[in-house]
Parts: structure tokens; sequence; C-alpha cells
């Protein structure tokens, strides 16, 4: 994947199954993984980036698949803070003068959420948690970071499960959160 100069955020997703191999899900050998095919479009906006993926359960048996999605703010400097949200599934972060959301929208079985510090304590929680297939409570955090999803999917046989994973910046909270919302809600009720 080619970089782009002008992105601001990194969005990776990792595809994890109970035999604790995981794949980035742009790789083709997702589907040897999981017999689910996955189509990734990643998007650079002027208000930020996204991520827009299709599951496809490609066999005639019921298929559980876990994808994490790691996010990056690139403009984040060590003055930032970064907080999870306890009522939405949105992060936060501050850093300068700028503000920036995170948020997904999926139809997956459940969502979790943390947010790991992007120093050697954060790349060893996110080593554990790739290892475990789970994610370690980790709320708020200052400095450079990296936000995590982790959503679990179940398919029945053949069966196709969209979403989308995107983060803004802005410099103000309101302006963003607004963003969000309308976003969110135009990929809920298009």
């Amino acid at each position: 994947m080619k970089e782009n100069p002008n992105r601001t955020f990194h969005i990776q997703g990792i595809a994890w199954n109970k035999k604790d191999e995981y794949v980035p899900i742009h790789s083709e050998n997702v589907s040897s993984l999981s017999n689910i095919k996955v189509r990734v479009k990643d998007e650079v906006e002027g208000w930020g980036g996204s991520c827009t993926f299709e599951l496809e359960n490609m066999s005639k048996e019921t298929r559980q698949l876990k994808v994490f999605f790691l996010i990056e703010w690139l403009s984040c400097k060590e003055d930032g803070v970064g907080v999870l949200s306890l009522s939405k599934d949105t992060f936060w972060n501050y850093s300068g003068k700028n503000v920036a959301i995170t948020n997904i929208v999926s139809c997956s079985e459940s969502v979790e959420k943390t947010i790991y510090p992007l120093n050697l304590k954060g790349l060893k929680l996110w080593k554990r948690s790739l290892s475990k297939g789970s994610l370690f409570y980790y709320p708020i955090t200052n400095g450079q970071n990296m936000m995590v999803y982790m959503l679990d999917f179940s398919f029945k046989p053949f069966e196709v499960k969209q979403g989308k994973i995107y983060a803004i910046e802005g410099e103000l909270e309101e302006e963003v959160s607004n963003l969000s919302d309308r976003i969110k809600n135009g990929l809920a009720f298009p």
C-alpha cells in the first residue's frame, strides 16, 4: 500500500482466528485463515481518513472472525492526550490546538476498544492482545498513542457483512463531533 503524504491517520486492520493466527486484512491470506473473503477500501478525505470493509463467508458453514483495527493519529504530539468514550464507540485525542475523533459503524456481534500508548509498554500490550485475541483495558493515555477496536463477527453460510471505521481531525471539538455524527448516521441510514 502506497503512503499518501496528505494523510493524517494510519488505519490498519488485522484478522485473527482462534488458532492465534493473524494477518493484515489487506492480505490475500485472510481467506486461507478463515475462508472469509475481505474487500477493503482506504480513503483519505479533507477531514481525515476512513477504511470501508466487506467480509463474505465463502463457505456453507458457520464461521467466526475477529478483526482488530489500529488507528494512529499521525499529527499527535508528545503533549497529546487520548481518551476512550464510555458512552459511544469513539476515541478522543487532543494535541496542541487540534482534536481528533475516531468512530466505527459495523454489524459485528461485539465491539471492544482500548487506547495504548505508542511506547514500549503499549507495544507490549498490543503484542499480548494479538497473542490472546483480547484487549487490555486502557481508557486514557498521554503522548502519542494507538487506538484499537476489536470486532467479533459470526457468519452464517455465505453471509456478507460490512462496516466502516473513520477518523476526523479538526480544531473545534463540537465541529468534529457533529461531523462524526453525520457520517455515522449517513452510514446507518443511507
